[in-house]
């Protein structure tokens, strides 16, 4: 796991002081840091042969005496660095004097330095003779966005906005310098902001770079070292990101053992029979041992479940709300099973439907280990009949670590999973981002198989909240295993990926 934060001005000072590191120090270690990454991507693969627009490199040279030998001109790819007034400019002007050994570089200014560090790193580019323009070329092997740093506050005005969709329709590969030009320090874009290949942020992970709004801005995200061990510079955080590496799946390494020993999974099934059943069945490929539906067997019922109108005593987990419906006898029905001692002293997985009932968050309390999987707008439902928010779902959307933060706190016992483009993972005072999630998970269904996978591993006796963020990212892996077209994932067949993890 590593460290997000939501802003990272605090971490900067104390770096500067406790390690000396003041006067720009951190700026030219940041530069370094892009300069590397730059480095590393001119000479893999991925932006050659292609993209290469190679330039003589007596064309960035200095004026040199004419005693010196004049070296066979060599082939150099074109780099342009958009340069705000800011400090995100000062890093830009400082990753073109030093790119300039290796690249032709072309710097873009936006506007004229104001902050003192974007002066002294601007001054130092002309005593090298790099010339700075104020025109952006159509055609660049890389494009770096060095115009604003951690978040705009307020709206672009209509001439930034300009500069940025010009930039966005530049051929060449692109790199926001921080965060992407445009993203406010939420992560929403305001509304245009700059389309980024990569990311690379300073310091530390960023919450705003994990917005579900951000995903389609950033591109891939690396942390640039600022000249010290990470860990120094890195204070205390409540949120994490998540890897592969956090999946931990229930792989089986005893040999006499029987179903029991995998854990009994209940699932109430409500109006919607289908969606309870790709629940079960996910539960069922991801390991359970046994899985009983209570209520009627369907027609044509899976013979993999056992069915039960009668509540059973020997069931590990329990899950309540896939398929539930809206109907308030059916409703009426699951606060009933829900009300049950046995029910309330078992790990509990509550979706869809029943996060809507308004009676539930006085229940939430005499659960013993509730797990909440809601979409936006079932969220939305839960912090209003809760008293904690009456709030709209783009508020929700533009503030999701606020408000998972919010209802953690009201709620410390629970887990919560609120889905999104970034999934979020919310218990007590943490938080955890899933960044392995895919588009292809938008359809109807994938939300039931999620729900089944982290009953099953509840039912295993995996806590909580491991139970929470190991589905999730196996969730997310196993879509990649279906190797369809990025809309053609169906739920059933992802339910069965699930059970072929390794």
């Amino acid at each position: 796991m590593e460290k997000i934060f939501d802003s990272v001005r605090e971490l900067d000072k104390r770096a500067e002081d406790a390690f000396n590191l003041k006067n720009g120090v951190l700026m030219e270690h940041a530069a370094c840091g892009m300069v590397e990454r730059i480095r590393n991507l001119l000479s893999s693969r991925l932006l050659y042969p292609q993209n290469i627009q190679g330039r003589s490199r007596q064309n960035n040279a200095l004026d040199l005496p004419s005693s010196h030998i004049k070296l066979p001109q060599a082939e150099l790819p074109l780099v342009q660095i958009v340069c705000g007034s800011g400090d995100n400019g000062g890093d830009g002007y400082a990753l073109a004097r030093i790119l300039a050994d290796f690249c032709l570089v072309r710097v873009v200014l936006v506007k004229e330095p104001k902050s003192p560090l974007c002066k002294l790193q601007q001054d130092r580019l002309s005593l090298l003779g790099i010339p700075i323009t104020d025109m952006l070329q159509e055609h660049c092997d890389v494009l770096v966005d060095a115009v604003f740093g951690t978040g705009i506050r307020g709206s672009l005005d209509s001439e930034m906005s300009a500069l940025i969709e010009r930039m966005n329709a530049v051929q060449g590969y692109k790199i926001a310098c921080d965060i992407p030009s445009g993203l406010n320090e939420f992560g929403i874009p305001s509304p245009v902001a700059f389309r980024a290949d990569e990311t690379c942020t300073m310091g530390a992970l960023k919450t705003a770079l994990y917005a579900d709004a951000a995903k389609d801005y950033t591109g891939a995200i690396y942390v640039c070292n600022l000249g010290l061990p990470r860990r120094c510079y890195e204070g205390e955080t409540g949120t994490f990101l998540l890897s592969v590496e956090d999946m931990k799946l229930p792989h089986r390494s005893v040999q006499n053992t029987h179903k029991m020993s995998y854990g009994h999974g209940l699932f109430f099934c409500g109006e919607k029979t289908g969606a309870c059943m790709l629940a079960a069945s996910a539960a069922l490929h991801f390991g359970i041992g046994l899985v009983t539906v209570f209520g009627e067997p369907v027609p044509a019922a899976p013979f993999d479940f056992m069915y039960t109108l009668q509540l059973p005593e020997n069931f590990s987990a329990a899950m309540v709300g896939s398929g539930l419906g809206r109907n308030s006898d059916t409703q009426a029905r699951a606060l009933g099973f829900l009300s049950q001692e046995l029910v309330r002293e078992r790990p509990l997985i509550l979706d869809a439907d029943i996060l809507h009932n308004p009676k539930l968050p006085t229940l939430l309390s005499l659960f013993k280990a509730p797990i909440l999987t809601p979409h936006p707008k079932e969220f939305q439902s839960l912090l209003a009949n809760s008293g904690l928010a009456q709030v709209s779902v783009v508020e929700i959307q533009e503030h999701r670590f606020e408000y998972l933060r919010l209802f953690c706190g009201a709620f410390p016992q629970a887990v919560i999973v609120l889905k999104g483009a970034y999934p979020l993972i919310g218990c007590g005072n943490q938080v955890f981002v899933n960044p392995l999630g895919t588009n292809a998970l938008a359809k109807a269904g994938a939300g039931d198989v999620l729900s089944g996978m982290i009953t099953a591993l509840a039912a295993q006796g995996y806590p909580s909240l491991e139970a929470a963020y190991t589905a999730s990212l196996a969730h997310a892996e196993a879509a990649k295993l279906l190797y369809t077209s990025d809309y053609g994932l169906t739920a059933s067949a992802l339910a069965q990926a699930t059970g072929r993890l390794k």
